[in-house]
């Protein structure tokens, strides 16, 4: 839209009356002050002295009487108070009236009322006083917002990316603002537009211009529908064809609101009528608001797809020839009927003219209502009023979000109590203003009273200088962020915690208060000293384990050796050391057994077990072990569920834990076992976040012993920490028992207090499989019957090969020795009589055991296999126990070996025979 602009009238007339004049004629100029439409208040001295008519409507008083002798400071809002006392100082010390200055004034139900006053000083009974002028903006305030809400809608388009251009032009600025379509339209760009009207007017061809100024002029002075087609020249020649349309808009400003539509193809095409409409309505299809066309009756003319969407009918065919009022506007908000003759929007089709309507409700085809602000333009045909374009959008989240607005502090209130952290305010001295219930709650405290009447720095924080320097760290941005602190609770206990916040400020630039948002975060750091502590075991567990295979290895040769010493008739002296090396080699075997299981890189045999069962079997011995002035308790649940684990490994368990319990009660106690089924739920994982839901079954070992401090609990299943004097203990009893419950897939928790025993909570996954009955392994025998068999030992170690097929040769055996796996395979194609059994390591150099026994067993499928296996085939000697494969661990006696060798070449024939 382009145009001219006119001289606004002035929004106030100057009522500078002098005083004299005032008690000339005072009966007439009190009937013009009542009789204004602007609110006139006197005030003297601060004190409410005359008020007009519309200003005790204004304020919303009973009568004058209710405002008459009040301070002026009860009806100004705060924030404009400062304002308003230097604009009185101006007006008393100048003698003359004040420019226009936009305030707030408090009606008498609270509410706030915009208003712009002019303050003009005068003289009331003989004291000087102050004439206020003031005048309603609200109706002004809520079309700038309008026009806000219109450059939304520009946006809108813009991005619709339409060819309709869209426009906001200020008559008293003589300004535009345009849509992208209207820069494109008249060959500007945002940055080479100056946004004044004259310079838009330059594009106009000169031809057009004069009638262009003239229905512009005509509309400006109340002649309706501002409708002109004219062509726009562009510097490069082009000449673009606009068809504008607008309407003057008057709520206390003065907008020309509009359209303009480039008709440059229609023009060049307007021999094809239908063409043009096609393109047209392509336009109108694709803009986001909805349009639809009406006849002087009402009936729908044409609509777009918008409309069908935001009405919810399927097609054009359901609206056309059909009267809008009565499918979309016949029933008011309160579902009272609205008579058509009420309806805006028909009462300006039947005028012809434009009708702006910001809030109105609006209703679908499935009974459903929304609300709505529409827009309808006159249209014209041939210079006769044929009806009405009207545009509506659905306006539902824009309320929505104004009725947010008006909660917002309701909302606070709201996030503030229900907020998850503790938030609160303060002043600098530490006092409290405000605090919310989780921030009590995370104190201990019982109420928010009493918690107002605690300091931060003397009773909050653990270390007052603290306090001091989250102040300083404040700064100049007046922020704080991720300042962690110890806070002590009601209780005395110290909690960790995270603190994030700002420093407000007045509008004078004084310090007001401290909002400030807290975290405990003692939990996490606590799960990260936990983590700490998981990755220094698990260190220590990867050197443990790391050593143990060639330990392992060397432990089997010197035992092997001893072994065979022994055969070979020694004196008495020889016998005597001899054993006394095997006994140093079971105990370093039994050290590397606990350094794997603390590594959990022990190799386990699970079976389906019923711990009550193995905790009577245990118990058999656990007397001896325990000492006779120990008394052992077994409380077991008697329908325990079954759980899959090793046997001996939970043996191991049990073994451990007497013997830190007895250690433990040097002057006797109790020791007690008890079994339970349990479930870990939501309300454990919260407390231990590492931990799985689910059923379990629980075993817990308590004692009466001297219990440990926090500090040692904290250390309680490190590898070698002990507390035991030096040269007593290895401390690795209760690193093995963690190590066997963690490769169980289980957890152990320990709770202690010095002087109130000790208590160790285990927990291993429950199976519904049913345990079969316990039974003890074949009983040990000094002497096998000797073989002759031929035997397949597959070994990479050459010492341990060695020494493993003299054990067996020894006793009869034919060895065959190989170092690889190939090697292996040649030996078994090349001999041709039938080999027995296959003794192989898991894991060889060149391929795996399993592998090599495959292709043994291809060649000779009498064979029979036995792995043996260290830590470092873990994995493969697990999948192999779980398919049923028989497992030996190293090191090996020469006693294991010939016993497993017999059972399996000798005994489990006779056993399996009937």
């Amino acid at each position: 839209m382009v145009g001219t602009s006119g001289q606004a009238t002035a929004p106030f007339n100057d009522r500078n009356v002098s005083l004299e004049a005032l008690v000339e004629s005072e009966q007439r100029s009190r009937t013009l002050v009542e009789a204004l439409p602007d609110a006139i208040l006197v005030h003297s001295e601060d004190k409410i002295v005359f008020v007009n008519p519309f200003c005790v409507r204004l304020l919303g008083a009973a009568g004058p009487e209710q405002l008459l002798g009040k301070d002026i400071n009860e009806i100004v809002n705060p924030d404009d108070l400062p304002a308003i006392r230097n604009r009185i100082q101006e007006c008393y010390a100048s003698g003359t009236a004040s420019p226009p200055m936009e305030s707030v004034l408090i009606a008498s139900d609270g509410s706030s009322v915009q208003i712009e006053a002019v303050a003009i000083p005068i003289c009331w009974n003989g004291a000087p006083a102050i004439e206020v002028v003031a005048r309603d903006i609200r109706d002004r305030k809520r079309a700038e917002r309008a026009v806000q809400d219109w450059q939304e809608r520009l946006v809108l388009a813009q991005k619709a990316g339409l060819r309709i251009g869209l426009w906001d032009w200020d008559a008293v600025a003589n300004t535009v603002i345009w849509s992208d379509e209207s820069y494109r339209q008249f060959g500007y760009t945002r940055e080479t537009f100056s946004g004044r009207v004259e310079d838009a007017v330059t594009r106009i061809h000169l031809e057009d211009r004069p009638r262009v100024e003239d229905a512009i002029r005509k509309v400006i002075a109340g002649g309706g529908e501002y409708a002109q087609q004219y062509r726009l020249v562009w510097p490069n020649g082009t000449t673009c064809w606009v068809d504008a349309h607008g309407v003057m808009v008057r709520n206390g400003s003065t907008h020309m609101l509009g359209i303009g539509v480039d008709i440059t193809d229609l023009k060049k095409t307007e021999q094809s009528l239908q063409e043009s409409e096609e393109k047209y309505l392509l336009l109108l299809n694709s803009t986001a608001e909805a349009i639809y066309g009406l006849d002087l009756e009402g009936d729908c003319t044409f609509c777009n797809p918008a409309c069908l969407r935001l009405l919810a009918y399927g097609t054009p065919k359901e609206l056309l020839g059909k009267n809008m009022h009565d499918l979309m506007h016949h029933t008011r908000p309160d579902e009272t009927p609205y008579p058509k003759q009420d309806c805006e929007i028909y009462v300006a089709v039947r005028e012809g003219r434009a009708s702006h309507v910001t809030h109105e409700v609006l209703w679908r085809a499935d009974g459903t209502s929304f609300q709505a602000e529409y827009w309808s333009y006159p249209m014209y045909k041939a210079g006769e009023l044929v009806g009405a374009v009207v545009t509506f959008i659905d306006i539902s989240d824009r309320k929505q979000s104004e009725q947010a607005l008006r909660q917002s502090e309701e909302k606070y209130r709201e996030l503030f109590e229900n907020a998850t952290y503790g938030i609160f305010r303060s002043q600098l001295d530490g006092a409290l203003l405000d605090v919310n219930p989780a921030l009590v709650a995370m104190l201990g405290y019982s109420s928010k009273e009493e918690l107002l009447t605690r300091n931060l720095s003397r009773d909050i924080y653990d270390v007052p200088a603290d306090h001091r320097s989250i102040l300083d760290s404040y700064g100049p941005s007046g922020r704080v962020s991720g300042c962690e602190v110890n806070w002590r609770r009601k209780d005395g206990k110290i909690i960790v915690v995270r603190i994030s916040g700002g420093a407000f400020r007045r509008q004078d630039g004084s310090f007001s208060h401290f909002e400030v948002i807290v975290e405990d975060i003692t939990g996490r750091r606590s799960l990260e000293a936990q983590f700490r502590q998981a990755q220094k075991m698990g260190a220590v567990g990867l050197l443990a384990g790391g050593i143990s295979h060639d330990y392992n290895n060397l432990l089997g040769v010197i035992l092997g050796n001893a072994d065979l010493l022994l055969e070979t008739t020694p004196t008495r002296a020889q016998e005597h050391y001899t054993e006394q090396i095997k006994k140093a080699t079971r105990r370093a075997a039994e050290l590397t057994r606990q350094l794997l299981a603390f590594s959990r890189k022990q190799v386990l045999y699970p079976v389906i077990l019923d711990l009550n069962a193995v905790v009577r079997d245990v118990g058999k011995i656990l007397q001896r072990l325990i000492g006779e002035d120990v008394q052992i308790v077994t409380d077991l649940e008697t329908s325990l569920d079954s759980t899959r684990a090793d046997r001996g490994q939970i043996e191991q368990i049990l073994m451990n834990l007497a013997t830190n319990a007895r250690d433990a009660m040097p002057n006797g106690g109790k020791f007690t076992i008890r079994t339970a089924n349990a479930e870990l739920g939501p309300d454990d994982v919260a407390l231990r976040p590492y931990a799985r839901p689910g059923r379990y079954v629980r075993l817990s070992v308590n004692d009466t012993g001297v219990g440990m401090t926090d500090a040692i609990r904290h250390r309680v299943f490190e590898p070698f920490f002990t507390t035991k004097a030096e040269g007593r203990g290895t401390g690795l009893g209760l690193a093995t028992v963690y190590g066997i419950v963690k490769q169980s897939t289980g957890y152990i928790w320990v709770s202690s207090a010095p002087g109130a025993g000790a208590t160790f909570d285990i927990y291993l996954p429950r199976v519904d499989e049913k345990a079969p009955p316990l039974v003890s392994g074949l009983e040990e025998r000094s002497e096998y019957p000797r073989g002759t068999e031929t035997i397949l030992l597959l070994e990479d170690e050459e010492s341990l090969r060695q020494v493993t097929c003299e054990c067996l040769t020894t006793d009869g055996y034919n060895v065959l020795q190989a170092s690889r796996g190939n090697h292996a395979i040649d030996i078994a194609e090349q001999f041709k009589g039938p080999i027995a059994l296959i003794v192989s390591d898991v894991v060889l150099p060149d391929m795996s055991g399993p592998s090599v026994a495959t292709k043994v067993r291809a060649l000779h499928p009498e064979a029979k296999v036995l792995y043996v296996s260290g830590y470092a085939e873990v994995p493969v000697a697990q999948q192999l126990i779980a398919e049923g494969a028989i497992l030996l661990q190293k090191p090996l006696s020469r006693g294991d070996l010939l016993s497993k060798v017999d059972e399996m070449l000798h005994l489990r024939t006779s056993l399996a025979s009937p």
